[in-house]
């Protein structure tokens, strides 16, 4: 797997970028509920929050995509959207999170099958990426005194990571361009079924697991 400086650049930018927008969000959206004496400490577990699920929901996502092709021998580089990264902050100061933070452009004589597996190697791996956090985030909360601070801190990043991850596997299946869904859809339904049913069946599991109260 190769990858250029702008390319490290531009994701770590845009990851670093969608996370401070994310922590910005939060903040906004739980204003109020808080002493301000505990601000600081909140902010910094948003952000570290924020910067493990994006890091792993945005960008392994990406990279995901470019894993495949290359295999396939395609040029494939992630690139950031100037706009759609601004979009995320001004979002976030009416306390809730809409942008795109770019995506993995792919070059070279692609077929709809590779497009296909191209588009769906990102939602796949939000779905792996999902259960990890879950799985993890279930084991602490069963074997953890809720007294237990630095439990509850690393309980509820690897919640949000779980979380996020979900949402972005749902989401990037709408079967509409620019979406991944639509590609996946356009190369094989039975799979884009598959990825529906298991990113409902990851966030199901959570709430059964009661990931969602926490």
């Amino acid at each position: 797997m190769r990858f250029s400086r702008q390319e490290v650049f531009q994701l770590g930018v845009a990851i670093l970028a969608l996370s401070t927008a994310l922590t910005i969000a939060n903040a906004v959206a739980l204003r109020g509920l808080y002493p301000s004496s505990e601000l600081p400490l909140r902010l910094a577990l948003w952000f570290t929050s924020a910067l493990v699920a994006v890091a792993s929901g945005v960008g392994l996502h990406e990279i995901s995509h470019k894993i495949v092709a290359q295999r396939y021998g395609h040029w494939a580089e992630f690139r950031y959207s100037l706009r759609g990264l601004a979009m995320s902050f001004v979002f976030a100061f009416f306390g809730f999170l809409i942008g795109a933070p770019g995506a993995t452009m792919v070059s070279g004589n692609v077929t709809r099958d590779q497009n296909g597996r191209i588009s769906a190697a990102g939602p796949v791996s939000n779905l792996v990426i999902g259960t990890v956090f879950m799985l993890a985030a279930a084991a602490i909360v069963r074997t953890s005194s809720l007294a237990n601070l630095p439990a509850i801190f690393v309980t509820i990043i690897l919640v949000n990571a779980w979380y996020l991850n979900v949402i972005l596997a749902g989401f990037n299946m709408i079967p509409i361009l620019p979406f991944d869904g639509s590609k996946v859809w356009a190369w094989n339904k039975a799979v884009y079924a598959g990825i529906l049913v298991l990113a409902l069946s990851l966030y199901l599991s959570g709430v059964y697991l009661g990931l969602t109260g926490i």
